[in-house]
């Protein structure tokens, strides 16, 4: 035996490995192999060369890589700007949320509170209309409303009260009303005693609304009063301004006679008690308050406030009662309906007024036909005298009675202190 060599055993190996192999034969000439693959190489060869001619091809994956990040940075920059926007409005909707949160309200209850708002207004001035058409005013201390439309007060209006003699101002005009105060309202203010005009003027004065009434902001005076026996001085400080025009110095005078009736003499000092010296006047001595409460002719004037006054007049050079059948102007007219005509006597103290023709007081406006009745009984009294009406259809005419001589009155336009309590 003899060994044999690695390459020899390897060579040996591979020819049984071949021998073994299945036999493959091919009947195909050499001229046909060769042309079989000449024609695949040059078609492999065209192949390559087509795609050789198409530069573009080679830069296609760097546009495709460009162009996408191109898109991309496209998208991320809407998609912010989107973001950023919604967030905005986000924002600004959580701001107003807040806001709402904060006021405790939204578009619901925010509606009903305008709703209630002018609710609330409305119910204000309908409040208002009705204290401004009732004419009722309601202070802290002393609501007032008029007696009977404005009327004139007897003595049996006052049932054992007291008259308290105001005065209201408007456009350069003083207006006289007379205020029924009770009994029980009089005792319970002043247990002292009855009050005089002074004690009342301190006492309620300031506590009425003039303006809600219609009227002018007047009252109380400047300065300060002092009575001295029958006489009332007034102490007056710097620039008071009652002497500033004829006009000022004339709603002055009318508005302490209208108060102060119950005084003598009016007594005009300076703070420290000196004698005042009224601008183009001089200086002042005592005026007569008597004096000056007589002999006045009463008018009608339909006020801003609905109702109609009486106003007085001083009477001039023509009998009264004469006077009183012709208006003056605007703020002065007669209480006298055209064609009614009358005559004047006097029996006594007593003024008689006999109508030319029978006078029917119920053709009358029945307003009119009362104004005109108070009108004679108030100018009457301004001489310290009554009167008596002749030739009327009717015996008995509201509270008057037309047979016998008229009650004297206490004041016109009448009011009434209400008493709450």
């Amino acid at each position: 035996m003899f060994n044999m060599s690695n390459n020899e055993k390897q060579n040996d190996d591979l020819e049984k490995l071949l021998s073994n192999m299945p036999i493959f034969t091919d009947n195909r000439s050499k001229d046909e192999v060769y042309n079989r693959v000449h024609s695949e190489m040059k078609s492999a060869n065209i192949d390559v060369i087509k795609r050789n001619n198409k530069p573009f091809s080679r830069w296609m994956p760097l546009v495709v890589s460009i162009a996408a990040v191109l898109l991309l940075t496209f998208l991320v920059s809407s998609y912010l700007e989107t973001s950023n926007e919604e967030s905005a409005s986000q924002h600004k909707a959580d701001e107003q949320a807040d806001t709402m949160r904060t006021m405790d309200v939204n578009p619901a209850s925010e509606s009903k509170m305008e709703k209630d708002m002018k609710t609330t207004e409305e119910a204000e001035i309908e409040n208002k209309d009705e204290s401004f058409n009732s004419l009722a005013v309601e202070s802290e201390s002393l609501p007032i409303q008029p007696f009977n439309s404005a009327r004139t007060v007897y003595e049996d209006d006052l049932n054992d009260g007291v008259a308290f003699h105001f005065s209201l101002t408007k456009e350069a005009y003083a207006y006289p009303i007379t205020i029924i105060i009770s009994k029980g309202k009089i005792n319970e203010d002043f247990p002292d005693g009855w009050p005089n005009s002074l004690q009342l003027y301190e006492q309620y004065a300031s506590a009425i609304d003039e303006v809600a009434l219609g009227f002018n902001d007047y009252l109380p005076f400047q300065g300060h009063f002092v009575s001295v026996g029958d006489t009332l001085q007034h102490y007056l400080p710097k620039g008071h301004g009652y002497d500033e025009a004829s006009a000022t110095t004339a709603v002055y005078d009318d508005t302490t006679r209208f108060i102060f009736s119950d005084f003598a003499f009016l007594e005009r000092l300076n703070e420290d008690g000196t004698e005042i010296t009224w601008d183009q006047m001089g200086v002042m001595d005592k005026e007569s308050l008597i004096s000056a409460n007589e002999q006045q002719v009463y008018f009608k004037q339909k006020m801003s406030n609905g109702l109609t006054f009486l106003v007085p007049k001083d009477a001039s050079t023509v009998p009264p009662f004469t006077e009183m059948q012709k208006s003056v102007n605007d703020y002065f007219t007669t209480v006298v309906p055209k064609g009614v005509n009358y005559e004047v006597t006097e029996e006594g103290n007593t003024v008689v007024i006999t109508f030319e023709e029978t006078l029917d007081l119920a053709t009358m406006d029945y307003a009119d036909s009362i104004l005109m009745i108070e009108a004679f009984t108030l100018t009457a009294a301004s001489f310290d005298k009554t009167v008596r009406l002749e030739n009327v259809e009717q015996k008995q005419w509201d509270r008057f009675d037309l047979t016998t001589s008229l009650p004297i009155p206490m004041g016109p336009n009448g009011y009434v202190l209400i008493d709450n309590k």
